[in-house]
C-alpha cells in the first residue's frame, strides 16, 4: 500500500477486501449499538411490567400471560415504529437478535420485579 492511498495498491486502484472489510466492521458496529439500544429498551419495560403485575397482586399464569403479552406487543411496536418495518436493515439475524437472545432474559427480570412489588404490597 501506498502512504498517499490508504486504502489502494500502489497503482491507485481500490483494494476491494479491504473496502469490504471496513464496510462489515462499520455495519457490525451499527448493528451491536441497536441490539444494545433495542435490549435497554426491553429491561425497562420488562421490569416496569413486572411491578405492575405486582402491584395489580396477579398471581401465576395471568403474570406470565400479562408478561407475553406486553413482550410481543412492545416487539411488534418497535419493528413497526423504530424499524419502519424492516428489522432487517437493523439486525443480522432479525429472530435470533430480537427474540431468542433477550426472551429469558427480560422474562427473568419480569420475574424479579413482579415477585418484589407483590411481596412489599401484599
Amino acid at each position: 500500500m501506498d502512504a498517499g492511498n490508504p486504502t489502494g495498491n500502489a497503482n491507485g486502484q481500490v483494494d476491494m477486501n479491504s473496502a469490504t472489510s471496513a464496510l462489515n466492521l462499520q455495519n457490525m458496529d451499527n448493528v451491536n449499538y441497536n441490539k444494545k439500544a433495542y435490549i435497554d429498551f426491553m429491561d425497562k419495560i420488562s421490569l416496569l411490567s413486572g411491578v405492575v403485575n405486582g402491584i395489580l397482586q396477579f398471581e401465576s399464569l395471568a403474570g406470565f400471560r400479562n408478561f407475553f403479552i406486553m413482550y410481543f406487543t412492545c416487539l411488534f411496536a418497535y419493528i413497526l415504529f423504530i424499524c419502519k418495518g424492516k428489522p432487517s436493515r437493523f439486525y443480522g439475524n432479525v429472530i435470533n437478535d430480537l427474540i431468542i437472545e433477550t426472551i429469558m432474559r427480560e422474562l427473568l427480570g419480569f420475574i424479579m420485579a413482579w415477585t418484589f412489588s407483590y411481596a412489599l404490597v401484599g
